[in-house]
This record gives structure tokens, sequence and C-alpha cells, in this order.
């Protein structure tokens, strides 16, 4: 696709982005003194009364109080223990990733928009930028071979400083491509399995919240559990408190649908809208998320 750039459209200031590789080693530097394993899958998870059974990947098992499914949108303890419903498909695909670079104009949050599809530039720490594109349709592949010049193919009549950043890759393998997709639950624990972040609630990215809100589920539920009679009562306490933040009574979830949706609009009617009440709709779409969670 070669799309006339209709962007930028509400860039706003921000601050630069943190990359996950270095939020993962702050977290594991804090949990230093807690016994863990990496690198070791899940296989198989059942209950029997008030312990749950898990077995992994290399052999081993357990008998555990409570587990916790924080392993993301395609979750195996949601699958194995919660509800076997797979994502859904948000109707844009999806192609990630990462410069050790800054080019011009990337010091703030860009979104350069097409018809039917965007790409946005994101400041990130130690002076690279994050970028992320995005095509409305219908489901597909993209095989890892060829993806570098693919991309810059469908991308190319975009301007700003989307030229650049696309210049600056330089390997098929430092592009992530995939599928926007979301997670529905009616509830996010049974027994003594308890999912959070993605695994429960997984949104489309638009909104950039769906690491805000795995933490703020990790922190609560941690809470809540601190103070509970029981296990079963801190697990109902917790859905009872994160769904309504995380839903659409407060807009997490189907505000980052909307946000979805509205990016991927027609040119003529997207940019008209965005135009007149852009700076509002942004405003009012992140009013309700200032209040601790």
């Amino acid at each position: 696709m070669r799309d006339r750039p209709r962007g930028p459209v509400a860039p706003g200031r921000s601050l630069p982005g943190d990359h996950p590789v270095r939020l993962q080693a702050i977290l594991l530097k804090a949990a230093a003194g807690v016994r863990f394993r990496l690198g070791v899958e899940l296989t198989g998870l059942t209950q029997d009364g008030p312990r749950a059974l898990v077995s992994f990947a290399d052999g081993s098992a357990g008998d555990y109080d409570l587990v916790v499914g924080a392993d993301g949108i395609n979750s195996a303890v949601r699958r194995l223990a919660v509800s076997p419903v797979p994502p859904h498909y948000a109707d844009t695909v999806s192609w990630r990733s990462v410069i050790p670079a800054r080019p011009t104009g990337t010091d703030h949050l860009m979104i350069l928009t097409g018809e039917r599809c965007y790409f946005g530039l994101v400041p990130v720490d130690d002076g690279g930028t994050y970028g992320f594109a995005g095509l409305d349709g219908e489901r597909f592949d993209d095989p890892p071979a060829g993806r570098l010049e693919r991309l810059r193919q469908r991308f190319q009549g975009f301007g700003g400083a989307v030229p650049a950043y696309l210049a600056t890759l330089q390997r098929d393998d430092q592009i992530h491509f995939g599928p926007i997709e979301w997670v529905e639950l009616s509830c996010w624990h049974a027994g003594r399995v308890v999912l959070t972040g993605d695994a429960a609630h997984a949104t489309p990215p638009h909104m950039g919240e769906g690491g805000a809100m795995a933490i703020e589920d990790a922190i609560v539920l941690a809470q809540l559990l601190h103070d509970a009679d029981t296990i079963e009562d801190g697990l109902d306490r917790y859905q009872a408190r994160r769904r309504p933040r995380v839903q659409w009574v407060q807009w997490v979830q189907q505000q980052s649908m909307l946000a979805a949706k509205a990016w991927a609009l027609p040119a003529a009617i997207r940019d008209a809208a965005l135009r007149e009440h852009g700076d509002q709709m942004l405003r009012d779409r992140y009013r309700p998320l200032i209040q601790a969670p």
C-alpha cells in the first residue's frame, strides 16, 4: 500500500519510553531475593481442592497455594485453568521495531496516518526510537525473510521522520510482526488460579496502557491478598476492583478498541474528526486513569 500520509495526527509531548529489556532487568533486580526460574514452559495445570498442581516442560512439577498467570495474551495458564477462548483479532496487523538512533523530530510521540494505515515513532531510553506501524484489514502473515524490504515498500509514501527510521533498520529480524488482538473474559480467576495483565484483559496497544495495567494488577493483587482472610476472598476483591478500570466503564479496554478503529478510519472522516475534536478526545480518554488504581 502506498499512501500519502495525512499526519502527524495529535502529536503530544511525552517522556521518553523505557525499553522492555531494561524494565525486565529492573524487575529481576527487585526480585533478587525471590526463588524463580526462567525459560521453563508450563505444560499442565490442574486443581485439587486448596492446591494447584503444575507441571513444566523440563519434567519438573509442583503444587501451590496460588498460581498467578501473568503469561501474556496467549496465556497457557488461561487456556488450561480459566478459559479456552482464544484472543480476538482487532482487524489490524502491526510491525514493531527499535533502532539505536533518534531521527530528527522524534523528541516526542508522533503518529502519522495514511489511508487505513499509520506509522508511529516514540523516543525510548538511551537515545533509541521505537517504531510501530499498522495496517487495517484482513489478517495475513508476513514471513521473516524479506520483511524489512516489504515494510519499506508499504510505508514509503510516509514523510516526517519515517524515511530516516526505515533507513536505519538493517535486518529482517529487527522487526516483529503480528496481528493486534484483544482478550475479554467473564472471569479472571478459577479456584486457586488468577490472571493478570494481558492474560486477563489484553487490549490493542493504541493507548499505550497494557504494561501499566499489568503493573497495576500486580500491585493491587498483592495488596488485597495481604489483607484478605482467604485467597478466594482476595481474588474476588481483586477482580471487582480492577475490572471497571480495564473495561469500558473506566475506559481502558474499550477506549483502546475505539482508538484502534479511529486510526484506521477512511482519511476524510478521521482527519476531520481529529482536527475538530482530537485534543479533547485525547484528554477525555486518559482523564479517568489519573486516579489511583
